[in-house]
């Protein structure tokens, strides 16, 4: 029976030696896990740092351009312009539509429209409209 303890013995001191090392390896891969893992949460905290710092800035720029969009919108002003002549009476929008509607009318293309002049004659009733600079475009009736 002394050969089986002595056995036992054996394999029981094996097994704390075994023991022991995976112990000692486990610690210094817990270590150097420790290290790694320290290192990548600093990089982190400085990205998220620049990331912060970045969003920061847009943020700012977002409020400025917000409030540089509010002030252009305060100084807008609405503007009206109603021609009158005899018993008739009609915007200066409408008149406008109406000479894009002859043009296209006369089969050229709105897109071609780079400056659209009006010319209202009081005197014939008659409203002349030169696009692009091209002496008299055309004309219609008040």
């Amino acid at each position: 029976m002394a050969t089986k303890s002595k056995k036992t013995e054996d394999a029981v001191e094996k097994a704390k030696a075994v023991t022991a090392e995976a112990a000692e390896k486990v610690k210094a891969v817990a270590e150097d896990a420790a290290k790694k893992g320290e290192a990548a949460v600093k990089a982190t905290k400085r990205t998220v740092k620049k990331v912060a710092e970045s969003a920061a800035e847009k943020t700012t720029a977002v409020k400025k351009a917000a409030t540089a969009k509010k002030a252009a919108k305060k100084a807008e002003i609405t503007t009206k312009v109603v021609i009158e002549l005899a018993e008739n009476s009609a915007s200066a929008d409408t008149l406008i539509e109406r000479a894009k509607e002859d043009w296209s009318a006369k089969g050229n293309s709105l897109e071609d429209i780079k400056e659209l002049s009006l010319y209202v004659n009081a005197t014939e009733g008659m409203v002349y409209y030169v696009v692009n600079d091209d002496y008299l475009s055309g004309s219609f009736a008040f």
